[in-house]
C-alpha cells in the first residue's frame, strides 16, 4: 500500500528540482533577495561562502516562481552529495545550511513520505540504490511579497559538462519507465577523460561567457513572470564522450510554439531546423546517398508521398514515418516491427501499416540497416556527431558576434541574423560530413547541403530545399 501511494504522489505532483544556477537580473530581484535573506536566512559572513549561499537562495527564489506557476508542484532539494558536485556555484554543505535556514524560518515545509531510498543488487551483483528525492512545500506568503512576481532572474550557473553513467539495459528501462534523468558521473570522474574533457568543457564555457552578453528572454509564465537564460550544458551518454553530447538549457524542454515567443536583445527570434535530421545525417556520415534524387525538401514527407490517397493524408503519414524513424533510431533496431505502446500515432494492423512505412523509410534511407543497439543509433553515434556539428556552428557564429541557442538539431537566432546563421549552419555540416567520410574511408564522399525549415512566432513554417553536390 505504501509503495502504491508513493507512486500516485509522483504522478500527481510535478517536481521542480533546486539547481544553484540562477542570479538576480533586475532591481526587483536584487531587492527581493536582500529582503528574503534578512527575514528568512542567516547569511555567512565569509566572502566565498556568502557568494555560494546567495547563489543557492537566488535559485530558490527563481524556482519558487515556477513552483507557484503550476497547479501541482513541489520543490526537490536532493541530499545526495554527488548531485551538488556538478554545480560550480555551490556545494552540498552550503545547500544543507540554506535548507536548514529555510526550514527553521518556515519558508519551506518537508513533505512526509519523501526522501526514502531502495537498495538492491544489479545483474552483475553490484549494489545500486534508487529512491525519491526529498520534497518540500513552499510557504504561500512568498506570493504576496512585494516584488516576487516582478523579480527577473537569469540562469548563468549550469555546469558546462555532464556525463551519464553507463547503465545495464534493465536499469535503463526501469529509469525510463519512471521518467527519470540518467544518473551522472562525478566531476572527479569526468576529469579523468583528460584532454577531451578539457576541450569540451572550455568550449562550452566560452559559449556561455558570450551568451551572458545576449541572454535569451524566455516567454512569460502564466503568472506573468519573465526569466532569462544565458548558459547551457553538454550532456554525454553511457559513461562516454563519443556518445550524445547535445546542449541543454532552460529553453530546451519548452514547447516549440511557446519557445518561439522568446527574444534576444529585445529582438524576435527565428528557429532554423534540419529536416529529418537523424536519418539524413546518418546516411551521409556512413557514406550513402538517400534515394530522393539530387534535391528534396523533406525526406519524411517524400518517402511516403505515394501512400497518400488524398491531400488530407500527407500530414498524418509524415507523423507516422517520423514516429517509426524515432523508434528504430532510438532503439538501434532497423527491423523493429511493432510500434511502441506509448506512441502517439495509431497504425492499421490489418494492412501491417507500421512495417509498410518502416520499409519505405529504409528504402529511402538505406544506411539505417547498419544501426545497432550498442553505438550506431540515435543516442550514440548520431547525436554525438550532430552535437559536434552544432558545436562548430555555435563557435563560428560567436566569432561573427551572432548569439545562437541550440535545441538539438535546431538553432535559435535573431530574425535579423537568419540568413548568416543558415549559411554557417549548412556550410559547416557539409564540410563536416565530407571530412568524416574521408577520415573513415566511407564508400562514398557525400557532399550534402541539408534541407532546413525556418519558423518564427505567428508565421507559417517555410521549408528550404536540400541537395547533393558533385
Amino acid at each position: 500500500m505504501e509503495d502504491n501511494s508513493k507512486k500516485k504522489q509522483e504522478k500527481k505532483w510535478e517536481i521542480v528540482p533546486l539547481k544553484p544556477v540562477w542570479q538576480p537580473h533586475n532591481k526587483e530581484a536584487k531587492a527581493l533577495l536582500e529582503w528574503f535573506c534578512t527575514h528568512f536566512c542567516k547569511v555567512p559572513s565569509g566572502p566565498k561562502t556568502r557568494a555560494k549561499y546567495l547563489a543557492v537562495v537566488s535559485s530558490f527564489l527563481a524556482l519558487a516562481q515556477q513552483v507557484f506557476n503550476k497547479t501541482y508542484s513541489q520543490m526537490a532539494i536532493p541530499k545526495d552529495h554527488n548531485y551538488w558536485s556538478a554545480f560550480p556555484d555551490a556545494g552540498w554543505a552550503v545547500v544543507d545550511k540554506v535548507r536548514n535556514d529555510l526550514l527553521s524560518s518556515g519558508a519551506i515545509h518537508f513533505i512526509d513520505g519523501t526522501g526514502y531510498k531502495n537498495v538492491w543488487k544489479d545483474d552483475g551483483g553490484k549494489w545500486e540504490q534508487d529512491g525519491q528525492v526529498s520534497l518540500y512545500a513552499l510557504d504561500d506568503s512568498l506570493l504576496s511579497q512585494e516584488g516576487f512576481i516582478d523579480a527577473e532572474w537569469i540562469e548563468t550557473g549550469r555546469p558546462p559538462l555532464q556525463i551519464g553513467k553507463r547503465e545495464s539495459p534493465r536499469l535503463k528501462s526501469e529509469r525510463k519507465k519512471q521518467n527519470k534523468a540518467s544518473p551522472k558521473i562525478t566531476l572527479t570522474a569526468m576529469k579523468q577523460f583528460g584532454r577531451a574533457y578539457g576541450i569540451a568543457s572550455n568550449g562550452v564555457t566560452q559559449l556561455n561567457t558570450f551568451l551572458k552578453q545576449h541572454p535569451l528572454a524566455l516567454p512569460p509564465l502564466a503568472n506573468g513572470v519573465v526569466s532569462y537564460a544565458a548558459c547551457m550544458t553538454r550532456i554525454y551518454h553511457n559513461g562516454s564522450m563519443i556518445e550524445g553530447g547535445r546542449y541543454y538549457g532552460a529553453w530546451t524542454n519548452l514547447k516549440g510554439d511557446y519557445r518561439l515567443q522568446s527574444t534576444i536583445d529585445d529582438e524576435p527570434i527565428v528557429s532554423i531546423d534540419l529536416n529529418a535530421s537523424q536519418p539524413t545525417l546518418f546516411n551521409a556520415l556512413m557514406g550513402m546517398r538517400m534515394n530522393l534524387g539530387d534535391s528534396w525538401y523533406d525526406m519524411y514527407a517524400e518517402a511516403v508521398s505515394d501512400l497518400a490517397k488524398s491531400k488530407n493524408d500527407y500530414e498524418p503519414l509524415r507523423n507516422k514515418i517520423k514516429q517509426v524513424a524515432v523508434e528504430i533510431i532510438g532503439t538501434g533496431n532497423p527491423f523493429k516491427d511493432k510500434p511502441a505502446k506509448a506512441g502517439k500515432c495509431v497504425f492499421d494492423e490489418e494492412t501491417d501499416e507500421y512495417n509498410v512505412i518502416r520499409k519505405k523509410l529504409i528504402d529511402t534511407a538505406p544506411a539505417l540497416v547498419l544501426m545497432d543497439k550498442t553505438y550506431y543509433n540515435g543516442a550514440g553515434f548520431i547525436s554525438y556527431h550532430e552535437a559536434e556539428m552544432m558545436t562548430l556552428v555555435l563557435h563560428r557564429l560567436m566569432a561573427l558576434n551572432i548569439p545562437a541557442y541550440p535545441v538539438h538539431d535546431c538553432l535559435m537566432v535573431k530574425a535579423s541574423h537568419q540568413e548568416e546563421a543558415m549559411t554557417v549552419l549548412r556550410d559547416t555540416i557539409q564540410a563536416y560530413i565530407i571530412d568524416h567520410c574521408k577520415q573513415n574511408n566511407r564508400p562514398n564522399i557525400i557532399s550534402l547541403v541539408v534541407p532546413v525549415s525556418v519558423e518564427s512566432n505567428g508565421k507559417k513554417k517555410s521549408r528550404i530545399k536540400g541537395y547533393y553536390g558533385s
